[in-house]
């Protein structure tokens, strides 16, 4: 199986490229983005957080600002672990998908946001560049692949589902759902999250369409 740290390791200027001191502070800065929200997080709540002196949070960082698009990855990365654990304890493509779906509607669920944090702050355009950034989209599309094509391996899907483009399908559905949370898509009640996802996102795994003639 494709590992999140891996596929988020191939971003550009990502979370591979830190030390592991700098990585420590990323991961504080997370905590304090989503605990406090991010206009009310200092500098020095961050150093205090990651066990650092303030000064070498500025030294590696020089603003709050500069890490806002590194603490997504940290939280995509936690998400994407979360998810992963989810779908290896399916029995089944098709539980596989709903439970899927209902941790993350479990997670967007949740009283406290880094995404919420960030969109209503000064650096909301950080989160909308990320989550339009095609980079996090081909890693999302890979990521969902890599589950389809293990099922198909498995016999579990039909070999002729092209998991790519069903992986980017879902992909782009839930980067949508992150980026704009207002929809008539039930992601703040797990058991119609469930529903959801057997009515609508099932049959885009289990009816495969038939290769074209010729």
């Amino acid at each position: 199986m494709v590992d999140p740290a891996m596929l988020l390791g191939l971003v550009p200027d990502g979370l591979a490229t830190l030390d592991p001191t700098a990585r420590t502070i990323v991961t504080a800065a997370r905590t304090c983005f989503t605990e406090r929200g991010f206009s009310n997080t200092t500098m020095q709540d961050i150093a205090d957080a990651a066990g650092v002196g303030v000064a070498t949070v500025y030294r590696r960082f020089r603003h709050k600002r500069n890490l806002v698009r590194l603490t997504i990855m940290d939280e995509s990365l936690r998400l994407s672990t979360l998810v992963s654990e989810v779908a290896a304890r399916a029995a089944t493509p098709e539980e596989g998908i709903a439970e899927v779906f209902a941790a993350f509607v479990h997670e967007a669920s949740a009283p406290k946001l880094l995404t919420r944090s960030i969109r209503e702050s000064p650096a909301a355009g950080e989160l909308s560049a990320y989550l339009t950034d095609e980079n996090l989209i081909a890693m999302t599309r890979g990521y969902i692949a890599t589950w389809l094509r293990r099922w198909q391996e498995r016999g579990e899907l039909s070999a002729e589902l092209d998991a790519e483009v069903v992986g980017e399908m879902i992909g782009r559905l839930i980067i949508s759902l992150i980026r704009t949370p207002k929809s008539v898509i039930p992601i703040y009640n797990q058991n119609q999250a469930r529903d959801f996802a057997r009515r609508y996102l099932v049959p885009l795994v289990l009816q495969a369409p038939a290769p074209a003639p010729g």
